[in-house]
Parts: C-alpha cells; sequence; structure tokens
C-alpha cells in the first residue's frame, strides 16, 4: 500500500519532470522563466531532505571518523587538508562542532610563506590538533622562519615527521635546530633529489642530539663519519656511497653486543657496487627488505645467499648480459623478491639463456646510456625473454626512452596474470596484428606511445586507460557514425576511469562507454579540443551514461561549453543517464565560475546564467588584456 511519504514524494517528482518540459519548450523559443527555475530548484531542496539525513547523527562515531579522514585525504594530499576541513566545516553547526573536536583531522599542517592566512592556519591547527601528534609540510619559509619558530617551538614534543618540499635545501638544518628539542621526531623527507651538504657531519650530529628517535631521512647521503654515529644503527633507511664491506664494519662498530642487527628496512648504494667482504657480519642484515644497486661487478650474487634473502624489492643497475645473468640467478636465493626496478645500461644487449624467476609479481625497467643519461634504443631482445623467466609478472612498468617495437607489448600479452601495464615517455608506435590477447590487463598507462586504434580490440577487460594515443587523424577512442555501426568495439565496454593528453591539432571522438565512470583531461588537452569532448558528452549523452566525474589538469578556456554541459547533462529527463557530481580543475578557474558550477553540481538552476561572458573570446580578453586597457 502507498504511504503519504511515497505519495508525496512522486508528486514531487512528477512536478520536476512537467517542469523540465515547459523550461524545454521555453528553451525552443528563446525563452527563460525566472519563476519555473525557482520552482525547480525548491523541488531538488524538497526531494534532498529525506534522502540525506546527517550521517552524524545515525552513524556510530567511529566509522563517521573513517568517513571524514578519506574525504580528507592522507599521504601526500594531506597537505591540504585544511582547506578540505573549512570547507566541509563549513556545512553546517553539527559538522562544524564536531570537526573541531576530533584532534587527529588537525595534525598535518602546511608552512608556506606564499599564503598571507598560512600562519593563521597553522596556528588554528597546533591549537585544534591539542596533543595529537605533528606532521609539518615546509614549503617555503625562509621570509618567516622566526614567525614560524615562534609558534612552532612550544609544540616541538609533538612532531614525528618534516617533510621537506621546498628547493631551499640548506634551510632545513637551521630550521630543526631553531626548533629545539624534538623527542618524538621519527622522519624527514626529502621531496627532490638525494642531498649532499657542506659540513654535512656538524648538522647531522646537531640534528641527532635535537631528535635522538629519528629512523629515516629519506634523500640524505649518509658518508662514513655519518655511519658512525651509534643512532644510524636504528635507521630503517640509509643512502650511502660507502662500500658494502666498510659499510657492515662501521655498522658492526656500532652495534657491538647490544643488538643482533641493523634496523634497516631500506639501504640504498649509490656507489659502484664492487666490493663483497662480508665476512665477520653475517646477521646484521636480517631486517633489511628493500635494496638499491648501484652498477655491481661480477660476483655480488654470493651477497644474496649469505645477506639478502629476505629482500622483497630491489632496485639495481645492470652494465653488462654477465651481471644480469648473475641477478637472475641470485634472485634464487631471495624467495621473498616480489618487486624488481631494473635500470639496464645500453651496452646490456639480451638475457642469458637458461634463467627463471618464477615468483616475482612487479617489474620496472629503465634504459640508460653508459653514462648514465637517458638513451633511446631497442629492448626487443631483452622483451623477448621477460615471459618465460618471469611469468607471474602482474605488474610492469617501462621508464626513460625506450624504443618498444610492435613486438614488443606482444610479449607482455604472453603473461596471463599480468593486471596492470605502465608506459611512461617511452618513443614507441604500436600495432598488435598476432593473436595475443590481455585477457586479465585492466590498467594501462601508455604516457605518450602511439597505440593503433584496432590493437585496442585484444584488451578485453580493460577497466582504466590513460596516455596519448593517436594514429593519423583518428584516436582510438574514434567510433564510427552510429548510423553505419551499431555495435562498438567490444573492448571499451568495461572502461571505468580514462585519462587523455593530446598535442596535436586533431578532433577525439568518443566511443560508446558504457562503464566510464570519470574522465581526466591532461595537460595538453586544452582550448578547442576539451571542447569537443565536452560538447559530444552534451549532445550525445548516452555515449557514457554513467559518467559523473570529470577533471581538466590543464587550460580549459572554454568555460561557456562547461557549464553548458553541466546544464544539458544535469537537466535530462532520461533516468539512465548519470548526473554530473564533480568537476576538478587543477589549474585555472575564474572565481566568478565557482558558484554556478556549485549550484549545476547539486541539481540547481541558476538564474540570469550568462554563458556568453566565459566564451573564449571573452576569456581571451581577460587572460591578455594590455595595461592600457
Amino acid at each position: 500500500m502507498e504511504t503519504k511519504d511515497n505519495r508525496d514524494a512522486n508528486q514531487l517528482e512528477n512536478e520536476r519532470q512537467n517542469i523540465l518540459l515547459e523550461l524545454d519548450e521555453l528553451g525552443l523559443q528563446g525563452l527563460v522563466s525566472s519563476a519555473l527555475q525557482a520552482r525547480y530548484n525548491q523541488i531538488i531542496d524538497d526531494q534532498l531532505k529525506p534522502l540525506l539525513p546527517d550521517p552524524l547523527t545515525i552513524l556510530p562515531p567511529e566509522l563517521c571518523t573513517q568517513i571524514f579522514r578519506e574525504a580528507i585525504g592522507d599521504g601526500y594530499d594531506s597537505s591540504h587538508q585544511v582547506e578540505d576541513l573549512l570547507l566541509l566545516s563549513s556545512v553546517s553547526t553539527s559538522w562544524c562542532h564536531y570537526l573541531v573536536s576530533v584532534s587527529s583531522f588537525w595534525g598535518n599542517i602546511l608552512l608556506s610563506c606564499e599564503r598571507e592566512d598560512n600562519l593563521a592556519m597553522v596556528v588554528t591547527c597546533l591549537a585544534l590538533s591539542k596533543e595529537y601528534s605533528i606532521t609539518l609540510f615546509v614549503d617555503y619559509i625562509q621570509p618567516g622562519l622566526e614567525m614560524y619558530k615562534a609558534v612552532l617551538t612550544p609544540h616541538a614534543g609533538r612532531i614525528t615527521k618534516i617533510d621537506w618540499w621546498t628547493s631551499h635545501h640548506g634551510d632545513i638544518f637551521p630550521f630543526i635546530k631553531s626548533l629545539g628539542h624534538l623527542p618524538v621526531l621519527k622522519d624527514i623527507t626529502f621531496s627532490y633529489s638525494l642531498m649532499e651538504f657542506p659540513d654535512i657531519e656538524k648538522h647531522f650530529s646537531q640534528l641527532m642530539r635535537n631528535a635522538p628517535s629519528l629512523v629515516s631521512f629519506f634523500g640524505l647521503v649518509l658518508n662514513a663519519e655519518m655511519l658512525h654515529h651509534p643512532c644510524v644503527a636504528n635507521f630503517t633507511l640509509i643512502n650511502t656511497r660507502t662500500s658494502f664491506s666498510e659499510f657492515l664494519r662501521i655498522s658492526g662498530e656500532n652495534q657491538g653486543d647490544l643488538l643482533p642487527q641493523l634496523q634497516v628496512s631500506f639501504l640504498n648504494f649509490l656507489s659502484p657496487f664492487t666490493d663483497f667482504n662480508h665476512k665477520g657480519f653475517p646477521n646484521l642484515l636480517l631486517n633489511l627488505t628493500r635494496l638499491g644497486l648501484l652498477d655491481p661487478s661480477p660476483g655480488y650474487g654470493e651477497l644474496f645467499k649469505h645477506c639478502f634473502q629476505g629482500i622483497k624489492t630491489l632496485m639495481i643497475t645492470i652494465s653488462s648480459e654477465d651481471t644480469l645473468g648473475e641477478l637472475l640467478v641470485a634472485l634464487s636465493f631471495c624467495p621473498r623478491v616480489t618487486q624488481l626496478y631494473l635500470t639496464i645500461l645500453e651496452m646490456v644487449q639480451s638475457i642469458p639463456e637458461r634463467l627463471e624467476y618464477s615468483k616475482l609479481k612487479s617489474l620496472g625497467l629503465l634504459s640508460m646510456d653508459k653514462d648514465y643519461g637517458p638513451r633511446t634504443f631497442d629492448l626487443d631482445r631483452i622483451l623477448e625473454r621477460i615471459p618465460t623467466i618471469m611469468p607471474c609478472l602482474q605488474d610492469v612498468t617501462f621508464y626513460g626512452r625506450i624504443l618498444l617495437k610492435d613486438k614488443g607489448l606482444h610479449y607482455f600479452g604472453q603473461l596471463k596474470d599480468l593486471r596492470k601495464l605502465s608506459i611512461w615517455r617511452i618513443c614507441s608506435s604500436i600495432q598488435l596484428n598476432d593473436p595475443v590477447c590481455f585477457e586479465n590487463l585492466e590498467q594501462m598507462d601508455l604516457g605518450t606511445s602511439i597505440l593503433y586504434d584496432r590493437s585496442l580490440m585484444l584488451f578485453k577487460n580493460l577497466r582504466s586507460l590513460a596516455g596519448c594515443t593517436m594514429i593519423h587523424d583518428r584516436n582510438i577512442l574514434d567510433y564510427p557514425h552510429p548510423a553505419s555501426y551499431a555495435v562498438p568495439p567490444s573492448s571499451f565496454n568495461t572502461l571505468v576511469r580514462l585519462a587523455v593528453s593530446i598535442s596535436l591539432p586533431v578532433r577525439l571522438q568518443l566511443g560508446l562507454l558504457p562503464l566510464l565512470e570519470s574522465m581526466t583531461l591532461s595537460n595538453n588537452l586544452t582550448g578547442t579540443w576539451a571542447g569537443d569532448i565536452l560538447e559530444q558528452i552534451i549532445f550525445t549523452p548516452k555515449i557514457c551514461p554513467k559518467l559523473h566525474t570529470i577533471t581538466t589538469e590543464g587550460l580549459l578556456a572554454e568555460w561557456d561549453i562547461l557549464l553548458l554541459m553541466l546544464l544539458r547533462r544535469n537537466f535530462l529527463h532520461e533516468r539512465t543517464i548519470a548526473k554530473i557530481r564533480g568537476i576538478g580543475v587543477r589549474y585555472w578557474l575564474p572565481p566568478t565560475l565557482l558558484q554556478p558550477i556549485s549550484q549545476l553540481l547539486r541539481g540547481r538552476f541558476v538564474p540570469d546564467l550568462d554563458l556568453e561572458a566565459f566564451s573564449l573570446e571573452r576569456i581571451a580578453k581577460i587572460l591578455y588584456r594590455t595595461p592600457s586597457e
């Protein structure tokens, strides 16, 4: 039996549909009814009220905390969570009180003098985080070093991690020294390259006095004198240019009889690996799980049997076929290795016969010349052996400029367990004609490679596709006119995520993408080309009926087309067409667009919306206005 609530809901929905029909008829006559639009917005609000109860009133506190934590991000994105928290706190008074009460939300603090309100944000976070641990993201602080010192010093006892973003590397040690004693600081990270400083030994000793709990300094190269510091025995990550035997000797002297082994889990040698003496220190590296070796000379394989049996991830640079063969034999002593990041120098042309390492799950390949510079060269003779010696690979990534020919990708089609394939910055033109099927491949990032459209027929279960994939005047997503072909390529039936980057003056035509939920228009896809895609979504919404999120990572100047797309997409009669619920802009957005876009995303009409004000011509005048204008 139909309840009163159901009758009321049906009446509202019928009225909403009728208003849409009336507005469409008026639109055909070039007319607009503000009264009908206002009534439509009121209906949307009335429909949402019973459907969206406040989660704080119906969910357990622990679940609410987890939901909000997911919303504000973690890891690399967590530096922006203050802005997200302030935005969420504006939803309602109850949300504001709740967010302020959870101190763990406010522990990630960004330091940046480039933001006028940054000091106020820092003070707010320090107050609201109460006794919770603090992570500092340091962007640019030189002009305000004393200012930050004054507000942070009273809370130095809560700082557990410092993530150093700024290129002013020399400021890090004075900054840490200015904070005084840091009893719980465990992790410092450079977001740039490995660093070596003048007088580093003096700075390092001071640092260890101030931060006795430090166990990881990612990006800092430790020399022999620094390795002698007794606290290094507790480090979990070490980059060094010392020889292996010297490293063990120094570490062994530091240990004495107090500890049976080092705590290091990631050990990276940055000098050619030529000294393998490990006698007398057989148990120092039992905790080691990640290892980096640079250009080892023949004979290093014996170490895997005695010192590296517990490693899971290996990063290694190979300069000869002999050392490559020795590596694969040595891995047989390391049953836990599942990730291999292999840098192959130009002198290596093939993989020796009669080798197999069936346990490997993840492989990264980087090509370089003999001077460790990027170089384009042919790896086909190496790649043809990969399916035989590493048959269980699930994740393959190419780095650097490798000439990946047609058969190069064909070899990986033989890997039955392959789930993810990434090709970064590789000179490639790929056309797959052989009957090879990537039957389990779910994610593919083509980088700047060229993949012929007919080849995509082989990817039957692909769910995520990214990269620039062009052929002449057509794209792999070029779908024939429906009047000629009613059945789309089957390879797109499973695609859920799509990221496209186009640098050529061509028109991208979307095919039928029945499961596509999110689309990213990347860096070079700007101007009229991005507009072409938005126009296709406007006029043929059924090509991607489940699309709900669009992100632009380049300069999108045709804001009028974006607004028109939201107007048409979010006010359709067809219930089988998903509404656009998210728009991401990672470049420049006119401030006057914030309110219209947010209203349209909520399914509400925007009164007196002037699309012409956001046209390409108007935007160009704003961007390129001369001082005299």
